[in-house]
């Protein structure tokens, strides 16, 4: 019987997820990453994102530990941490920091280098996956049969040699993220992608920092909204973080949509200071600087619609940024591409990958999935006087209540959820992209939990503490005793 062989184009989260799945069904996977693959934790330029914050959302974290066994256990073992959102860390909402407890449930988190290098650790266990490295694709290689084109390999650079190779394969999997050539690759081949956009020009800064020697704080995970008052100063309109990495470190982290972000030591030193809430400045003055500021404005939504795309050629897909790319201050990108291989190994349990019908397949499975993070992803950036794109929210009374009530709408979903085990297990699931917003606003039993905590609200009867104001500190207390049981009881009666 002839050998299966698999060439998987880009070694990152996306691509490591893909040739595990595709170990599954595959003799052999060939990983060509264009870059040179560090040995330990560290940024390189096919991940300009590295330098930012990351952390996985409970599904991408139960995808890749279903495609690599033991890896959140790898990560822990690396510096990585899991901690509780509610109880380790601290929000501050609209009108002030939500109180402090235990919700259960549990995030993953560590750099971007430490969560690719844990992953490639593991995938280079298996001696059948093969990675080869300053190896950029420069095409595809094609041929024509009845039933329409298949792709039979790539044309690479061979790094010895440093000449164009072709390299022969069964599947082609590309996963070579936003810089991807699959749209011109797809055209050339007398394809059609339909192109979706969405750009709200976020751009954030980030620094790395050690935590101080001293306790500084009882939290390890700091996030501040930006303000809602319409006369709030630019740094006051900063979404702001803290965000806890391995090696007793974490990375700070200011992010706005549409205003000038700071890139110098100075002018990001002095505009943290002025931010909403001073707890965040307070941490950074006492902590130590590890690395200059990186600013990014790589944060343009798009979506190549490979799943409505008609005469597909077989022997190819993409998966990860190479077809959606997300605005990366939702957190959206390594979940999507890991869940994508989970996608990707259990189709080959049920489908023929040499069929020209594969690829429709996959595609429309994958674009289930993606549609969660898209329809969150629009729903906040599409509301903006400045957002360009196909996917701009049209002018009207709908985008000015999502413009005005974003963070406010936020706040009160997020209370509610205290108070309501099943806002808070459904509130939970969109997040983790388990569930659709719409899905979430559909349901009649979270839209009667939502109403009647708004009612208990304005009598003043809710369970939730007053939150503290943004300029004090957030308060250490632990008020688990005080959420949702008893009013998810009592929702139950009146059900009834």
């Amino acid at each position: 019987m002839s050998t299966q062989h698999a060439v998987v184009i880009g070694g990152s989260i996306a691509g490591l997820s893909a040739a595990q799945a595709l170990r599954s069904r595959f003799d052999k996977v060939t990983i060509l990453e264009q870059d040179a693959l560090p040995d330990r934790p560290q940024g390189r330029r096919g991940t300009p994102q590295a330098w930012h914050n990351h952390f996985l959302l409970d599904r991408g974290r139960q995808s890749l530990d279903s495609l690599f066994p033991g890896f959140t256990d790898h990560v822990v073992a690396q510096g990585g941490t899991l901690l509780d959102p509610a109880y380790d860390a601290v929000q501050c909402l609209a009108t002030g920091w939500v109180p402090r407890s235990q919700s259960g449930m549990r995030m993953l988190f560590a750099s971007r280098p430490n969560f690719e290098s844990c992953i490639r650790d593991l995938a280079r266990q298996d001696p059948n996956i093969r990675f080869v490295e300053n190896a950029p694709v420069s095409g595809l290689i094609t041929s024509s049969e009845p039933s329409g084109v298949r792709v039979t390999g790539v044309n690479y650079l061979d790094p010895a040699e440093r000449a164009t190779r072709d390299l022969a394969a069964d599947l082609v999997v590309d996963a070579s993220g936003r810089g991807s050539k699959c749209a011109k690759w797809m055209t050339d081949l007398g394809v059609d992608i339909e192109e979706r956009t969405l750009d709200a020009q976020v751009t954030y800064s980030s620094r790395w920092y050690r935590w101080p020697d001293q306790d500084v704080s009882w939290w390890k995970w700091l996030t501040v909204l930006p303000s809602i008052d319409p006369d709030a100063t630019d740094q006051q309109r900063y979404l702001c973080s803290i965000f806890p990495i391995e090696d007793n470190s974490f990375i700070a982290v200011m992010g706005s949509w549409g205003l000038p972000m700071p890139s110098t030591v100075d002018d990001f030193e002095a505009a943290y200071r002025t931010t909403r809430s001073p707890e965040f400045g307070r941490v950074l003055d006492a902590a130590e600087p590890l690395t200059d500021v990186h600013r990014t404005k790589s944060t343009k939504n798009v979506w190549r619609r490979f799943d409505k795309a008609a005469n597909l050629p077989a022997g190819y897909i993409a998966v990860g940024d190479a077809v959606c790319a997300f605005n990366p201050i939702y957190a959206q990108g390594m979940t999507c591409a890991a869940t994508s291989g989970v996608i990707l190994r259990d189709l080959l349990t049920r489908r023929d990958f040499h069929d020209h019908s594969f690829p429709v397949a996959f595609y429309g499975e994958q674009a289930k999935l993606l549609d969660l993070p898209w329809q969150l992803a629009l729903t906040r950036d599409g509301a903006y006087d400045h957002a360009t794109g196909t996917d701009v929210m049209s002018n009207g009374l709908m985008r000015k209540l999502v413009s005005r009530y974003t963070w406010s709408g936020f706040q009160f979903m997020t209370e509610a959820a205290f108070e309501d085990d099943v806002i808070n297990d459904h509130f939970d699931k969109v997040f983790n992209l388990h569930e659709s917003l719409g899905e979430f606003l559909r349901n009649p039993r979270v839209l009667y939990g939502l109403l009647r905590y708004g009612v208990r609200k304005i009598l003043g009867r809710s369970s939730l503490p007053k939150l503290v104001a943004p300029h004090l500190e957030p308060d250490a207390t632990d008020v688990t005793h005080l959420r949702g049981g008893a009013a998810s009881a009592e929702v139950a009666a009146v059900a009834r």
